[in-house]
């Protein structure tokens, strides 16, 4: 326009068909300056087009190159997992295990088959495996032969049963705990070879009742195992053959002087439950102690004594 004096949209239509190099003819003929002008404009145009191009291009590209080095280091850490736990679905409910493990420190490896699902774990990175829990090769990219336990929590009742029966067979000694929404489902899962099944429905329920029957019992358990109060702690300790306690009382022990805290129940190797245990109950080997006290106080009692 100001070159060559043409109007705004000649001038427009001529801008346009340089710098996309279609090529047209000129709408008017050039003059010296006018010819000068569109070199500098060509080039200058061809210089950002290509600078930009360039940008995305390396964008794009260190994208994915540290998308695959994101999956290289998450498939080698996956590869190194030993004695870990298989989340099978990353829904509601594998989602609080996975927060948990998680804010404990429990190695663990999620499974789901939904790329959304997949993108979540990758931002809160957790180590997951895409594919169907079902799928044997899938369970066994997750390290189920080196793992300690599996959660079976999708969504539908069948899939949780066949991914027991999967993971039976591929593991027999796994601890499997099955996630069941009814009588059926539960009955299946056992038959199925689950270790242990959950209703989070009936779990849920019964916890609303007793929200309006006992809240102070309700707020205590939190307190203990949810760990809303981070200074108090319910924990389990199990006692190993070289423990110092083997053999002793629990007044003999002295774990209340000496650590503080307070033996609520053992669980015995018979699967026995002894609740509020006497002073006078003896502590024997591979019994588990379940403890109350401050986290400090109970991890000091695990590692001296177990």
């Amino acid at each position: 326009m100001i070159v060559e004096r043409w109007n705004i949209l000649d001038s427009l239509y001529m801008t346009v068909i340089t710098l996309t190099t279609t090529g047209f003819s000129e709408v008017k003929p050039l003059g010296r300056e006018g010819r000068i002008f569109t070199i500098i404009l060509l080039t200058s145009g061809i210089l950002v087009a290509a600078a930009a191009l360039g940008s995305f291009t390396r964008f794009v590209i260190e994208g994915e190159i540290l998308k695959f080095m994101g999956s290289r280091r998450l498939a080698k850490e996956i590869k190194n997992l030993k004695d870990h736990y298989i989340i099978c679905g990353f829904g509601r409910i594998g989602k609080v295990i996975a927060k948990e493990f998680h804010d404990q420190k429990v190695p663990f490896v999620v499974i789901d088959m939904a790329m959304e699902k997949m993108e979540e774990l990758a931002k809160e990175r957790f180590p997951a495996v895409f594919g169907s829990s079902v799928d044997e090769e899938v369970l066994l990219n997750a390290g189920i032969m080196r793992a300690t336990g599996l959660i079976a929590a999708v969504g539908s009742p069948a899939d949780n049963v066949y991914i027991t029966l999967s993971a039976k067979a591929l593991n027999p000694d796994i601890f499997v705990m099955g996630r069941a929404n009814d009588d059926i489902t539960e009955k299946r899962l056992r038959a199925a070879g689950a270790d242990e099944v959950v209703c989070p429905y009936a779990i849920g329920g019964r916890r609303m009742a007793n929200f309006v029957l006992r809240p102070a019992v309700v707020e205590f358990v939190d307190l203990a195992v949810a760990r809303k109060n981070l200074a108090l702690a319910m924990e389990e300790i199990r006692i190993a053959e070289t423990s110092q306690l083997v053999g002793k009382t629990i007044i003999d022990s002295a774990v209340r002087n000496r650590y503080g805290v307070i033996i609520v129940a053992i669980l015995k190797p018979n699967g026995q439950m002894v609740f509020n245990p006497p002073p006078s109950t003896a502590i024997e080997q591979n019994d588990v102690l379940i403890a109350l006290g401050k986290i400090e106080d109970l991890r000091s009692l695990a590692q001296a004594e177990t």
